[in-house]
């Protein structure tokens, strides 16, 4: 009678284990970050702001909330009178003349707000990461 008892419980400990394998792996967690996405973001420097234009994940307020892990080209372009250059994380555009245009490629990696500004003296970038 002992050894049936022994392999009732194994079975049930076979049938537990292989349930709990089953589980999580046909919920798997969604993930933060997707490789190998590209989202494409114009930036638009003047000599009083920067606004953003083309840019899915603009929030009603004007600031961009990236989920973490996203790849972001900023295309930038002065049309101010004087010339700027742009920093977003070490990514930096140099000096664009007025009427000109460069691309910088931007890794977010973190979350958190950021804040950059165009130099020399330009106006304040607000950034979101989720």
């Amino acid at each position: 009678m002992k050894p049936l008892r022994a392999s009732v419980s194994l079975i049930c400990v076979g049938a537990a284990s292989v349930l709990c394998i089953l589980s999580s792996t046909l919920h798997p967690a969604r993930a933060t970050t997707q490789p190998g996405v590209l989202s494409i973001a114009r930036l638009v420097i003047t000599n009083d702001k920067v606004v953003f234009r083309g840019d899915k994940f603009m929030t009603r307020k004007g600031i961009p909330h990236y989920p973490r892990g996203s790849d972001v080209r900023y295309d930038v372009r002065n049309l101010g009178t004087r010339p700027f250059s742009l920093n977003i994380l070490g990514s930096a555009t140099g000096m664009i003349a007025p009427g000109r245009q460069r691309s910088i490629l931007v890794y977010w990696s973190r979350r958190g707000k950021f804040v950059f500004h165009a130099r020399p003296n330009g106006p304040r970038i607000f950034i979101w990461v989720v």
